[in-house]
Parts: structure tokens; sequence; C-alpha cells
């Protein structure tokens, strides 16, 4: 009788080595790639890269750029790559800028040919960045990207 005891215990035990084997294989690549991850390290070359990016901006764009200028560019950047408009109401929520701040800076950077607003008939006004503001926001990050000790 121990031996059909046993039988079905080496069964259960071999279940669930086989079980743990599977799980312990699926976080290989995830431990691998933590490996591989070189830790990012802040000293003063990094500092300097994030000093140049940020004068960078005056070569693409505007001396003395104001930040809620650049939080708008950088919303409605990463709006076009998704292929959406914003609302102006939309725009002041996800740059959590006042909505008459928005609508300055909407006012100035149109005024340089980077963004365009429209009003669809019998809808709110939707606001893009132009072919001009999208080139030159790719160039700018692209060249930002180029300064970065992080950049693979």
């Amino acid at each position: 009788m121990k031996e059909t005891a046993a039988a079905p215990d080496a069964l259960d035990r071999a279940a669930t080595l086989s079980v743990l084997s599977r799980e312990l294989a699926a976080w290989v690549p995830i431990l691998r790639r933590m490996a591989e991850t070189v830790a990012l390290e802040i000293n003063p070359a990094t500092v300097r890269a994030l000093i140049a990016a940020r004068r960078l901006r005056d070569e693409h764009f505007w001396p003395a750029m104001s930040e809620g200028a650049w939080d708008v560019l950088l919303e409605l950047f990463a709006c076009r790559l998704e292929g959406r408009r914003l609302t102006v109401a939309e725009l002041s929520d996800t740059t959590a800028l006042p909505l008459d701040s928005v609508l300055h800076w909407i006012d100035s950077i149109a005024a340089r040919g980077l963004i365009s607003r429209r009003i669809p008939e019998g809808e709110e006004a939707l606001v893009d960045l132009t072919d001009d503001g999208a080139d030159r926001m790719r160039a700018y990050l692209l060249a930002a990207l180029n300064l970065s000790p992080w950049a693979p």
C-alpha cells in the first residue's frame, strides 16, 4: 500500500515542478533585460546635455520660449503623432494650463505659423500643429536626443 500512496505524491511533485519550471522560464527574458540595462547616472555631463538641449530650443523655435508655450507645442506634437486634434479646452486640461493662458499661447504660436486653429461647422475649435510646426518639433527632438547620454 505504501507504493500506491507514493505514486500520487510523486506525480503531484512532478506537476508542481513542471509549473514552477515554466514560471521561472518566463522570468528569464525579464531578468536578462534587467541585467543588460545600464543604470542611469547623473553627472556633470548629463546636466550639461540637458542645458544644451534646452538652449537648442532657441535655434529651432524662438529665444526665451516660455514653458507654457513649450507645453502646448509638446502636447500638440504628441497628439499629431497619435493622429488626433484637441479642442482648446482639452489642450488646457492636458497641459494643466489655465484656459486664458492656453488661448494666449495659441495666438502667439499661431502668429509664428506653427499651429493652426480651425472651427468645423457647429463644433468647438480644434488646435493642431502646422506641417512646419511638426517638422520643427521632430527636428528639435531628434537633435536633443542626439545630445542625450541616455540615447541608444
